[in-house]
């Protein structure tokens, strides 16, 4: 059965390890794209809510370790990267995961551990698109409040009562509560306690 849903990106210089990772990919119903080179991967590559990338640690050009820094560069969410490996470059592989890489495969590569990598890796690349949409929903809603109301929201996430925001901004209490009903409504929170749980690790939503 074919998963359309799902992108599988494959890359390195050695034509025969290329086929053999397409061919176990698309074992699980997925057809991948393939690159010979890191540098033909990044002029075509698009995000995607369910996806990872494959490479191998060593290339001529942009070697997988420097796909991982472009990706990151790039991407403040980049896909999940597992790096395929030579005996001697185990370390380096494990230095990369350091820096955010999902896992890596030694060759020669054994099927089974290897599709269940990726299959973990797509999964995580679901959630973790999933967190890019909450997010980019929460900054837009955030960017709705005038500058006032960005203070009074800041002194609630403190804990601060109306009375209080009211002394520290010099305002009367009923205009305080008109800017923290008018907030709520651009947030759509219908109480403190969600206010909190939704913005209260931004702050002033920075």
């Amino acid at each position: 059965m074919k998963d359309i849903s799902s992108r599988v990106h494959i890359i390195d210089d050695d034509t025969i390890i290329l086929d053999l990772l397409k061919s176990m990919v698309e074992s699980i119903g997925i057809t991948p794209t393939c690159f010979n080179s890191a540098e033909k991967f990044l002029e075509s590559y698009i995000q995607a809510p369910r996806e990872c990338v494959v490479s191998d640690i060593r290339m001529p050009g942009l070697s997988g370790l420097q796909l991982q820094k472009k990706l990151q560069e790039k991407f403040p969410v980049p896909p999940p990267l597992i790096l395929v490996t030579g005996y001697a470059e185990v370390s380096a592989a494990v230095e990369a995961m350091k820096q955010g890489a999902y896992d890596f495969v030694e060759k020669p590569v054994n099927g089974y551990q290897f599709l269940e990598k990726v299959q973990g890796a797509l999964t995580l690349s679901q959630d973790l698109h999933a967190q890019r949409l909450h997010q980019s929903a929460r900054d837009a809603r955030l960017a709705l409040l005038t500058p006032k109301e960005k203070e009074v929201l800041e002194e609630v996430l403190k804990g601060q009562s109306s009375k209080d925001i009211a002394n520290d901004l010099g305002l009367s209490t009923r205009t305080v509560e008109n800017h923290r009903s008018r907030l709520m409504a651009k947030l759509r929170v219908k109480s403190t306690v969600d206010l909190v749980r939704e913005f209260g690790l931004s702050g002033n939503g920075d």
